[in-house]
């Protein structure tokens, strides 16, 4: 059976695929994210501020002096002049080693150089007279200076029976016990360590842009880079310790830099009468570089890193976070200096920052600068003395 339209009918069928063609063909309309597709992110603005101009470095405490006390000579140890930790003077007896067999020999070398000056005397009395020959006087010469010498050595290491302090210092644990043999191998026994901590030094490494900093304060002070540092003042504050602990100057800035740190050692010299300072303990090295100034400021865990170097995320007009590369210098209270890569008014991310990539929208919450505020003002009290 053929179906037969009219043309009204196929004119209407004609509009309706038409119409249904463009329905087909119109593109889907795309319906912006909502609020919560976002990241939600708070945001710090960046303003100058003014801290102290410190250079604050991880250091470790050192000695100034530290000598193992060692026995050059055998025997039997009879003395001990300190107990383990004790503070000790220069000079002060700290071991003392059976001496007889050392006085004895001083003895014995002291009678053969007495029948030795008595035969060169006779000697030179016969040559007067023309009773002996030259070469009996030159060989009895030879055995008096031979005496002479063996006394000397004799002595020595007589004296040697007696370890004395070298300088005042502390005392570490004894190594060795009353009644032990010791000094018998040719390196000789260590029998305790004595350590000079007052003063004591803070090493610690910068950059080569900082030690670059420093030498320029140094020339500054009127110091030459070919002499050591001396003017340039330093802190030392210990772990958990928030007031400054020491205050010393910067006594040492090498010529090299490190072939496998790619870092400068510097060292900073304290008094240290306390004897707070005890070597091995961590410490932080603060280099007063100058009057306060003004910075772009950061607290540190804001500022993120990876291969390509330091960089935070900044939230732009069009609500998007964007990656800054930055560079940076430590400051005191856990701060950062911003040296380039952002500008005054930049709104940094400083939650929800790991949660980002680069370009990504976000929703910024309240500026939270007034926190900010609060962390630079504890720098500058921290910092500033």
């Amino acid at each position: 059976m053929t179906l037969t339209l009219s043309p009204l009918s196929r004119a209407c069928l004609l509009v309706l695929a038409t119409a249904g063609l463009l329905v087909a063909c119109k593109p889907q309309s795309t319906t912006p994210s909502t609020a919560a597709d976002l990241v939600t992110v708070n945001t710090l603005t960046l303003q100058s501020r003014m801290v102290a101009d410190r250079m604050e470095l991880d250091g470790t405490v050192a000695p100034v002096q530290q000598v193992n006390v060692t026995a050059r000579v055998a025997g039997k140890l009879q003395k001990i002049g300190f107990k383990d930790g004790d503070q000790v003077k220069a000079g002060q007896l700290l071991f003392a080693i059976e001496p007889d067999t050392y006085v004895e020999q001083v003895k014995l070398n002291q009678a053969r150089l007495d029948q030795a000056k008595s035969d060169y005397q006779r000697q030179t009395k016969l040559m007067e007279e023309n009773a002996t020959s030259v070469s009996n006087v030159e060989s009895d010469l030879s055995n008096l200076q031979q005496a002479e010498a063996n006394l000397r050595l004799a002595q020595i290491n007589l004296a040697y029976t007696e370890e004395r302090a070298p300088f005042d210092g502390v005392m570490g644990r004894r190594q060795v016990d009353i009644g032990n043999y010791v000094g018998a191998s040719a390196s000789g026994t260590v029998l305790g360590t004595i350590v000079q901590i007052a003063p004591a030094y803070v090493n610690a490494a910068v950059s080569e842009r900082d030690a670059l900093r420093i030498r320029e304060k140094m020339n500054q002070q009127g110091q030459s880079v070919k002499n050591k540092a001396g003017g340039t003042p330093v802190t030392a504050r210990l772990q958990s310790e928030n007031p400054v602990t020491e205050v010393g100057v910067l006594d040492f800035v090498d010529h090299t830099v490190g072939g496998t740190s790619g870092t400068i050692a510097l060292r900073g010299k304290f008094a240290n009468e306390s004897y707070r300072l005890f070597p091995g303990l961590y410490a932080q090295l603060s280099v007063q570089l100058g009057p306060d100034r003004p910075a772009l400021t950061l607290p540190r865990d804001l500022v993120l890193s990876d291969q390509q170097g330091e960089y935070v995320f900044v939230v732009d007009v069009d609500s998007r976070a964007k990656r800054h590369n930055i560079r940076t210098s430590n400051l005191p209270a856990n701060l950062k200096e911003i040296l380039s890569g952002l500008s005054a008014g930049d709104q940094v991310v400083s939650v929800g920052y790991n949660k980002l990539s680069d370009g990504q929208a976000v929703k910024a919450l309240a500026d939270s600068a007034p926190q900010a505020a609060a962390v630079a003002t504890t720098a500058q009290k921290s910092g500033g003395h």
